[in-house]
């Protein structure tokens, strides 16, 4: 009896991501097979047509959709479906959101290829992945009252808010925040009010002060 291949669905938008996934997974096993999807819709559809997919890596925010959509998007077909999300947003703001709303393991793209390997391996075994890191801010969160007030404004932000702060916390203008979201400007202005109000900060350097003790 040969060994048992695991299929894994990979969601990305840019080619050469796909590309360089691929190769990655052929340095780990030769167990590993690897199916591709540019956007959700044709991910959906190999889901279906392929019911031996066991696990998808997916981005935070793909068409315009972030981690709790793509989820309910995706289990839709399959519900049994593990979700590891590979992504470049920040891990202290997005993790936490997605592991809760059913994913089963968050990376990010800027991980140790070692932690890559182990996220997936353990994802589609059928267990749960975070990083040590994010465990250790967990724990800490847990243990000190303020960060625990700050996590529960957190919690309150809805998925498109908390992708939007984290632009802002990169320094984006409402203009460039505007054109990646497809809003007008005055949205994204609603947006930031909407935020600064929902994690008790006054401006944008009391909301990245905030979000960096995540």
């Amino acid at each position: 009896m040969g060994p048992t291949i695991m299929n894994i669905l990979i969601i990305d938008d840019q080619t050469l991501l796909r590309t360089g996934m691929q190769l990655f997974l052929e340095t780990i096993s030769t167990e590993y097979q690897l199916f591709e999807a540019p956007d959700l819709k044709i991910a959906r559809g190999i889901l279906k047509e392929h019911d031996d997919i066991d696990m998808v890596i997916t981005e935070v925010k793909v068409d315009g959709l972030v981690s709790a959509e793509i989820i309910r998007l995706l289990k839709s077909v399959r519900p049994g479906i593990s979700i590891l999300f590979y992504s470049g947003m920040s891990e202290r703001l997005f993790a936490l959101p997605a592991l809760r709303a059913g994913a089963s393991g968050f990376v990010m793209k800027r991980a140790k290829p070692a932690d890559l390997a182990k996220a997936i391996a353990v994802v589609g075994s059928g267990g749960k992945y975070m990083s040590v890191e994010l465990q250790a801010s967990l724990i800490t969160m847990m243990d000190a009252g303020p960060q625990k007030d700050g996590l529960e404004s957190m919690e309150r932000l809805s998925h498109r808010e908390r992708a939007i702060m984290t632009h802002v916390v990169q320094g984006k203008t409402t203009k460039e925040i505007a054109y990646l979201f497809n809003l007008k400007c005055n949205t994204v202005s609603t947006y930031k009010k909407r935020i600064y109000r929902k994690m008790n900060v006054a401006d944008t350097f009391e909301l990245s002060k905030k979000a960096i003790s995540f």
